[in-house]
């Protein structure tokens, strides 16, 4: 009896963690709206897959990549899905900003979203691998590389076998938050 009330007790606060967050289908791929944080000037989106499902792969990593992981990789700059770089420079002003804030496993990319109507108005960061234990400050140094690197009509690009905390992954910076 006490085992059934305690289970029905958690799914119960499981069940209204989960429906305080906003899913929002703000992007088209397989990822949603998880919560945004407002600035001054604009949004921070966190976007990750939705609830109970995971994300499909972009690409494999295999143990030899993983072992041989810099940590100060240099960028490589893409011409497709070029952000803008007054948001892109939001975006790594607020990662900074607070960068111990946690950023669960779930968010798979945080995007800026500028306060201008112009249809270009978002920068976005993501990451392929889970990286336990992520905080937001983690995040600006990999994608400040990849601005200062990309800058030539808009911002980007990506940054391949980098560690983030104790995570070997690939960070993106550009107007979407996934294969760029």
């Amino acid at each position: 009896m006490q085992l059934t009330t305690i289970a029905l007790a958690l799914a119960c606060a499981t069940s209204l963690m989960a429906s305080s967050l906003t899913e929002k289908d703000t992007t088209n791929n397989e990822y949603i709206e998880l919560f945004r944080q407002k600035s001054a000037n604009g949004s921070l989106v966190y976007l990750g897959p939705p609830s109970g499902t995971q994300p499909a792969r972009l690409e494999s990593t295999k143990i030899g990549e993983r072992s041989s992981c810099q940590t100060s990789a240099a960028p490589s700059c893409s011409t497709d899905y070029t952000a803008r770089n007054d948001i892109c420079d939001s975006l790594i002003t607020e990662l900074g900003g607070d960068p111990q804030i946690g950023v669960g496993i779930s968010p798979r990319q945080i995007c800026y979203e500028g306060a201008s109507a112009e249809s270009d108005k978002y920068c976005c960061v993501s990451w392929h691998d889970k990286v336990p234990n992520l905080v937001k400050g983690d995040l600006a140094g990999p994608a400040s590389s990849i601005m200062q690197s990309c800058t030539s009509n808009g911002i980007s690009g990506k940054i391949s076998g980098v560690m983030v905390y104790q995570t070997c992954t690939t960070v993106c910076l550009s107007d979407r938050g996934t294969g760029c």
